[in-house]
C-alpha cells in the first residue's frame, strides 16, 4: 500500500476491532446492527442506493478506495492465477504469495461481499416488487457471492441476512444450486419484461454495468449461467450440462461481438489496479503471464502490460532492472515479470518490472482502464468448451474458439494479426528469465501452441489458456478455471511455506475460514468445517475442484 502494506493493515486491524466490538461477526446480528441511525427504514431511500453498492463491489471499488481491493481479491486470487505477482517483501515474506497466510488480510473477501452485496441486494428485494428490478438485484447476488464461494468453499449464505448471533454455513453445493434457480428466475422474468416493454432504459438510471439494457442485463445473466455450469463440470456433469444447454437457447442469448464486456466504466469510480501496481508499487506482472504471451508473440501483450521504464526516478528518468552486481540489464521497453512466493528482497530489485497496463501520471479514475466483470470474449470461449464435450452451444468448438481469440484481439486493436494468430501452430510459451536472479529462471511449462487441434485434453488446454489470456486481469474468474482444469499450466511458487498443506510443486485450492468468523461466530465456522469435507486449510479442495480428469 502507500508505503507498504504494514501501514494501512493498522487501518485494517482498527476495522477488525471496530467489527469484533460494535458488528460481533459479519454474519450474526446484521438487521439490527446495520440498521439506519437518521431512522429511515428501507422503503425510505431510493433503489439507486442499494443498486449502486453491489455493482462497485463484485469488482470491489465501491467506496473509491484501493487497499480493500488488495486485502478482497489482489494478495491472493490475482496471484494464485497467474497474472500477478508482488515485488515487496509484505510480512517478511511470510505471506500469501508462499502460501504463508496472513489471517488478517483473509477475511475481507466474505465480509465484503456479505456487507457490499448481500446487505444491498436484500434491501432492494425488501423494497420493491418491480420484476425487472427483483431480477437485476438477484443477479448482482450470484455475480458478487459466486466468487465469494469460490474463494473458501461453504459461507454463510441462505441465513446471512436473517439476523442471530449465529449463522450456519451453507454446502457449496447448495449455494450453486441457489444461484442456478436465481439466474433461472432472473432470466425468465428480464426474459418476459422484454418480450413485453423492450429496453427500457428510464428504470435502470441506477445501472453502472450494462449499458442501462435490459437486453444487456439477460444476455449477462445467461452468459454468468453459463460460467458457472461450466465450474461444475466434473462434479454434477448433467446439472452442468442442463445449465449450459438452457443458457444458449433463451432467445436472448449469451453475451456475442455485438455486446460490450460488462465492466464498470465510470469516470467517478477508480480503478484500485492502478493504485496498488502504479502508486504503491506493491504488484507486478506475474512470471506465467510473460512466459505465454511472450512464447506465443501475442499482439495484446504491449496493449496489457507496460514493459520496463514505465517507473521514473527523481529525476523523470527511466528506471531499468540491474542485476545483482548493479549492473544495468538493458531491460528497458522490454516485458518482464516476476515469479510468485519467492523470498523478496527488502530492497526494491523488483519495483521497477512490468505492471499491468493503466495510466501513467496523476490519473486515478478507471474510465480508461476499467476492472472487467465479464468480457464478451470469455462467452466464446465458455460455449467452444461447452461444444468440445457435445453440447449444443450454436456452433463447434473450432469456430468458436476462433471466434473468442478475434473478439479479444478486436478489444485491444489487434484484429489484424487474426490469421496469423489462429492458425500458428509453431510458438509455445516461453522459458522465464530473470533479469536480477538467475535463480528463479525456469523453462516453459505450458506447451500448446494456438491453432485448434489435438485431441480433447489438448483443445481443452487451448480453449482455457486463451479464455485466461482474454480475461486479464480478473484473477479470481482465472484462478477458479486453473483449479478447475490445471490450465493453463502455471509455475509453481518457489518457497511453499505452507507447512505440508499443500505438497511441494502443488498449488493453493482456497483460503481458509475467516479469522473474526472463528472468533465471532465459532459454530457457524464448525458447520462450514463439517461441510467442506476435509481440513480448514488451503490444501482441501473446493466441492467443484473434483480430482479427476477433465473427461
Amino acid at each position: 500500500m502507500k508505503t507498504s502494506i504494514i501501514i494501512n493493515i493498522k487501518r485494517v486491524s482498527l476495522l477488525m476491532v471496530s467489527a469484533a466490538m460494535g458488528l460481533s461477526s459479519c454474519t450474526g446480528n446484521f438487521e439490527e446492527l446495520n440498521s439506519n441511525p437518521t431512522g429511515l427504514g428501507v422503503a425510505d431511500l431510493p433503489l439507486s442506493t442499494y443498486f449502486n453498492e453491489p455493482q462497485l463491489s463484485i469488482y470491489y471499488n465501491q467506496s473509491n478506495g484501493n487497499w480493500e481491493y488488495q486485502l478482497i481479491q489482489n494478495l491472493n486470487a490475482d496471484l494464485y492465477s497467474g497474472y500477478l505477482a508482488v515485488p515487496t517483501a509484505f510480512n517478511s515474506n511470510n505471506n500469501n504469495s508462499l502460501y504463508s497466510m496472513v489471517d488478517g488480510w483473509n477475511s475481507f473477501t466474505l465480509n465484503y461481499g456479505l456487507l457490499h452485496v448481500m446487505k444491498p441486494v436484500s434491501n432492494i428485494l425488501k423494497s420493491t416488487e418491480e420484476p425487472d428490478y427483483i431480477a437485476i438485484a438477484k443477479i448482482l447476488r450470484v455475480a458478487g457471492m459466486s466468487k465469494v464461494t469460490d474463494v473458501y468453499g461453504p459461507i454463510p449464505y441462505s441465513k446471512s441476512m436473517q439476523g442471530g448471533l449465529s449463522v450456519e454455513y451453507d454446502s457449496q453445493e447448495d449455494i450453486y444450486k441457489s444461484f442456478f434457480a436465481d439466474l433461472e428466475e432472473s432470466i425468465n422474468a428480464l426474459t418476459a419484461f422484454v418480450d413485453a416493454n423492450g429496453d427500457q432504459s428510464t428504470r435502470l438510471t441506477f445501472d453502472k454495468m450494462c449499458g442501462r439494457s435490459h437486453t444487456t442485463w439477460l444476455r449477462y445473466a445467461n452468459t454468468l449461467r453459463l460460467r458457472l455450469a461450466m465450474r461444475v463440470v466434473k462434479v454434477a456433469p448433467a446439472l452442468a450440462k442442463a445449465q449450459a444447454e438452457a443458457a444458449v437457447a433463451n432467445k436472448y442469448g449469451v453475451l456475442t461481438a455485438a455486446d460490450a464486456n460488462i465492466e464498470v466504466k465510470d469516470a467517478n469510480t477508480r480503478n484500485p489496479l492502478m493504485i496498488i501496481a502504479r502508486d504503491y508499487n506493491d504488484c507486478c506482472v506475474g512470471a506465467s503471464f510473460e512466459s505465454i504471451l511472450k512464447g506465443y508473440n501475442d499482439p495484446r501483450l504491449t496493449k496489457m502490460v507496460l514493459p520496463v521504464g514505465w517507473k521514473l526516478d527523481s529525476n523523470k528518468q527511466q528506471i531499468d532492472i540491474t542485476d545483482k552486481n548493479g549492473n544495468a540489464t538493458n531491460s528497458i521497453g522490454e516485458v518482464h515479470g516476476i515469479r510468485n512466493g519467492f523470498s523478496v528482497p527488502s530492497s526494491a530489485v523488483y519495483k521497477m518490472y512490468s505492471i499491468p497496463m493503466v495510466e501513467i501520471g496523476t490519473t486515478v479514475l478507471s474510465d480508461k482502464y476499467p476492472l472487467p466483470i465479464m468480457k464478451v470474449a470469455e462467452a466464446y470461449f465458455l460455449r467452444a468448451e461447452g461444444a468440445l464435450r457435445g453440447w449444443t452451444m450454436g456452433g463447434d468448438a473450432e469456430s468458436l474458439y476462433n471466434e473468442g481469440i478475434r473478439v479479444s484481439l478486436a478489444e485491444y486493436g489487434v484484429e489484424a494479426s487474426y490469421n496469423d494468430y489462429v492458425n500458428d501452430n509453431t510458438r509455445m510459451a516461453q522459458d522465464y528469465v530473470d533479469p536480477y536472479n538467475s535463480e528463479l529462471n525456469i523453462a516453459a511449462m505450458n506447451n500448446v501452441t494456438v491453432k485448434f487441434g489435438g485431441d480433447n485434453e489438448t483443445k481443452l488446454q487451448k480453449i482455457i489458456t486463451q479464455k485466461w489470456i482474454a480475461m486479464f486481469p480478473e484473477g479470481q474468474e482465472a484462478w477458479s478455471e486453473f483449479r478447475r482444469t490445471g490450465y493453463p499450466k502455471l509455475f509453481p511458487i518457489v518457497e511453499n511455506r505452507s507447512a505440508g498443506s499443500v505438497a511441494k510443486g502443488d498449488f493453493i485450492k482456497r483460503l481458509p475460514f475467516c479469522l473474526d468468523e472463528r472468533d465471532n461466530n465459532p459454530a457457524g465456522v464448525a458447520s462450514g468445517v463439517a461441510l467442506l469435507g476435509g481440513a480448514d486449510n488451503i490444501g482441501t479442495r473446493l466441492w467443484w475442484d473434483v480430482q479427476k480428469g477433465n473427461f
